[in-house]
This record gives C-alpha cells, sequence and structure tokens, in this order.
C-alpha cells in the first residue's frame, strides 16, 4: 500500500490507500431495471471480488466503508430515501456479527428498512435457476414502505432476478419512489439498453 501522506488525507482520511482505492473500476451506469432507475457504481473486477470476499466471508468489518467512499454525493442524493436492503442469510450474519449490505449503506443513510429478508436459507450461487429466487424473499411490516422513497440496495447485480423480487415486494406497498444502487456488475453492458 503507498503511505504518501498529503494534506488531502490528512483531512479526510480513506479506509484504503489510494493506489487500493483505484483498483474499484468505476463504472458509474444508470440502467432501467423492470422500469426503475438503477445505478451501478463498479465493474465486478478481480479487485473488487477480493475486497467483498474479505469483507464477507473473512468477517473483516473495517472494510464496511470503502465500497461508498468514492462517491460522497450519494449521502445527499439518498437522503430522503429509506434504504431496503438486500438480505444476507440470517445463519451468516449471526456468524459474522454484522450484516453487510446495512453497515454499507449505514455510511450514506441511518434510514434503514431491514424487513426484508430470506424465507428460508439458500445461496444463490448455488441455485440452477435463478429465477426462482422470489420464493425465498419475504417482507414483513412493509406498510412502512408506503408513500416513501425508497432506494433498495445490493452489492452485486448477477442475473437481476434478486433485485426485480425485492422491487415487486416492495411495490406491493406503493412507495412514492423506487430506485435502486449496487455496488457492482459483472456484466454491466448486458443490463444497458
Amino acid at each position: 500500500m503507498n503511505q504518501e501522506t498529503s494534506l488531502f488525507h490528512l483531512l479526510y482520511p480513506r479506509s484504503l490507500c489510494l493506489d487500493c482505492l483505484s483498483k474499484f473500476e468505476v463504472v458509474s451506469q444508470k440502467t432501467p431495471l423492470l422500469g426503475y432507475s438503477t445505478y451501478v457504481l463498479y465493474k465486478y473486477n478481480d479487485f473488487f471480488r477480493t475486497t467483498l470476499y474479505q469483507y464477507k466471508a473473512l468477517d473483516d468489518y473495517a472494510l464496511k466503508d470503502v465500497f461508498l467512499e468514492n462517491f460522497p454525493e450519494l449521502k445527499k442524493v439518498y437522503k430522503n430515501d429509506t434504504i431496503v436492503i438486500i438480505p444476507s442469510s440470517q445463519k451468516d450474519n449471526v456468524r459474522r456479527g454484522f450484516c453487510p449490505n446495512e453497515e454499507i449503506v449505514k455510511t450514506i443513510s441511518k434510514n434503514i428498512f431491514t424487513g426484508l429478508y430470506k424465507n428460508k436459507e439458500y445461496k444463490q450461487t448455488k441455485q440452477k435457476d435463478r429465477s426462482q429466487v422470489h420464493k425465498f424473499l419475504s417482507i414483513h411490516h412493509g406498510s412502512l414502505l408506503t408513500n416513501k422513497n425508497i432506494l433498495i440496495f445490493d452489492d452485486v447485480m448477477t442475473s437481476s432476478h434478486t433485485l426485480q423480487a425485492a422491487i415487486k415486494l416492495v411495490e406491493k406497498y406503493h412507495p412514492k419512489r423506487i430506485r435502486v444502487l449496487v455496488l457492482a456488475c459483472p456484466h454491466i453492458k448486458n443490463f444497458i439498453n
């Protein structure tokens, strides 16, 4: 890691050095998903994959802030939104002692809705038919979303089936607006119209 110190770094400390932060491949791409604005921040490259793995699978809680550090404006953009997080496995959250997506979005808002949950343990990566993910997602206390500006957040969009299932669940509660924020996508070009 580059240990170069500057006035900027003293005033605005970073979780990673600039050299490491530069390995995140910013795409900053908006694309529609079921008619809703979906904002993808990064390409899912090796550095992103490794960093996310270290954060989620190796329980490196200190990395929670690195994913949104390159986008300080998001705090202002989403300040009035209720953030609906795509859930992790409850078993994994208990093991690691934190919910990864919830901790990431706390850097931009404290208005977080955790009522979306997996009604059955499953790993999407092990599913042959990812379109069946809607069978494993449920929502409780959904009435809290009525007439609110909603931001649905997920770390990685692969097939988009999880996000589509979440959108359909949230829509049932008639929010004022729905937007989607995704950290990374391995094949963003497939989602651009």
